[in-house]
């Protein structure tokens, strides 16, 4: 018997078979893969076609072409691999007049057959071409019109308050139930963001802290999409897509057709705070907003009355005979927020001038750094051992849920087993973590002492940036405080304070 080049007996049609199934009618009977299949082969077979391939788009929509095995199919056409293009129906090839017409002409160039198993069509006629666009066109008329609805009943959910689906963000349980330590973790970004810090900075800053999201480390992709979402500013954002359809990836992407509206979930944000992110944002965008190195202690300074982050502001605009000029501050988060701390504003200059004197403090005694850097090496190596064990626990645990997980899928244990095992591993999970914690807070760091003992004679020749460097090179932490309960302003003077504490890197 004479054989073509891939042993198929000529006069034998090869029949590539495409299959294509979307997300929404994945369990629908007859458009699961397994029943394409089943019956094209079956109408393979009655017609005597040998199948040469089967090209799978699992969970694609036909919108457009830009589907993996689309694309090899088209390629495989191109080296006259097979002669007939076989389908269940036209709409699991296309539902775009446009790609339909090209596919067609694409099928005569390269001499290939075009079949549905469920549809009689002849292409060879103008009749026949005229009908299948006319089938092709009610197709993408019936896709349009299933986009229409499905956007009106989200736009509705919208209106009402509702997310329509889809994992709540960091922050929240599943159940739109604010989660008060991650809110306040948020509520830290956002100061630090706006105190000048950076997204990768804010990011290796929580990850050093241990500060994970979700069981992740942060990015600063991560960071800058938890700024900009205005869910925490208790809205809900319909459209998250660019003009070209794909998915924005930044905070310059710009969407179009979104939705907004006011949810029904408790916010982390006001309205004023998320404006003062989005205008700060812009101003950057634009590169016009030079306060970004300006605070050389953002993201390290800490109050020393209540514990939470200082965060960098400029004050009023206030003419001088030197022009207009504006003085950086600093303000404890809780004061500005919630007015809960009563610590004074700190001017930069004075955070500065009281940094730089606990340092020549310490440079007295070398000797005497140099012993206690020892001491902190060796105990730092105990620390630093025991929180790889407990790394080491927490991916033990990760398995073991994986494990009680693949069981349940399984049948092997029941559905109040797994609940039972998985509340037992995240209660570990939660020890585990909170052991790591201790132990992160009791690293004391040793102080880079050759940087260290350099300090206060390079600092006075550094740039803005420079010293914000090697302030968080240098520093993880900075506390600082005073006794007074209240400070009254007198012009280029310093109140009494000190610093209460510095955790070095």
């Amino acid at each position: 018997m004479v054989a073509k080049a891939d042993g198929t007996a000529i006069g034998v049609m090869r029949a590539a078979i495409y299959i294509r199934v979307s997300t929404d009618m994945q369990a629908e009977e007859g458009f699961s893969i397994e029943g394409q299949r089943s019956r094209l082969t079956s109408f393979s077979e009655s017609q005597d076609w040998s199948i040469y391939d089967f090209y799978v788009d699992d969970g694609y929509s036909a919108k457009d072409l830009k589907r993996p095995d689309m694309q090899r199919m088209l390629a495989d056409m191109e080296e006259r691999k097979f002669d007939v293009v076989l389908v269940y129906k036209l709409d699991r090839l296309t539902r775009s007049v446009a790609d339909l017409h090209a596919l067609l002409k694409t099928f005569d160039l390269h001499g290939v057959k075009f079949k549905s198993s469920t549809e009689i069509f002849e292409t060879t006629t103008a009749m026949g071409r005229f009908f299948i666009t006319l089938v092709g066109a009610m197709a993408e008329w019936e896709r349009g019109t299933i986009s229409e609805r499905v956007r009106f009943g989200v736009e509705q959910m919208v209106a009402e308050g509702r997310r329509p689906g889809g994992v709540l963000p960091y922050g929240y349980t599943q159940q739109g139930q604010l989660i008060p330590e991650e809110a306040e973790l948020i509520r830290e970004v956002r100061d630090m963001y706006l105190s000048g810090m950076g997204y990768k900075t804010i990011a290796m800053k929580l990850n050093r802290s241990d500060k994970q999201r979700r069981g992740h480390d942060w990015t600063d992709g991560t960071v800058g999409y938890t700024l900009e979402n205005p869910f925490y500013a208790g809205i809900i954002r319909l459209g998250s897509k660019t003009a070209a359809g794909t998915y924005v990836n930044s905070k310059r992407d710009e969407r179009v057709k979104c939705i907004y509206g006011k949810g029904s979930h408790e916010a982390i944000f006001t309205q004023e705070e998320y404006d003062e992110i989005k205008a700060f944002m812009a101003r950057k965008a634009k590169g016009g907003y030079s306060r970004i190195n300006t605070y050389w202690f953002s993201g390290v300074l800490r109050c020393g009355r209540c514990g939470a982050a200082m965060f960098g502001r400029l004050t009023t605009k206030r003419t001088t005979t030197k022009g207009d000029v504006r003085t950086q501050y600093y303000i404890c988060s809780n004061r500005h927020h919630i007015k809960t701390c009563d610590l004074p504003i700190f001017r930069q200059i004075h955070v500065e001038h009281l940094v730089l004197q606990y340092i020549e403090r310490l440079q007295v005694d070398m000797e005497r750094l140099k012993e206690e850097a020892q001491r902190i090496t060796e105990d730092e190596g105990k620390k630093k051992t025991e929180i790889d064990k407990e790394k080491r626990e927490l991916a033990k645990i990760s398995e073991r849920r994986e494990k009680w997980q693949y069981m349940f899928v399984e049948g092997l244990i029941s559905k109040e087993d797994i609940r039972k095992k998985i509340a037992e591993e995240d209660l570990k999970e939660r020890a585990v973590r909170q052991r790591i914690a201790d132990n992160q807070k009791s690293l004391s760091g040793i102080p880079r002492l050759t940087e260290l003992a350099g300090l206060a004679d390079a600092w006075p020749y550094l740039d803005d940036q420079e010293k914000k460097d090697l302030v968080y090179t240098l520093f993880s932490q900075i506390v600082i405080n005073t006794d007074l309960k209240q400070v009254k302003g007198v012009k280029n003077k310093f109140f009494d304070a000190y610093i209460q504490d510095i955790t070095f890197n």
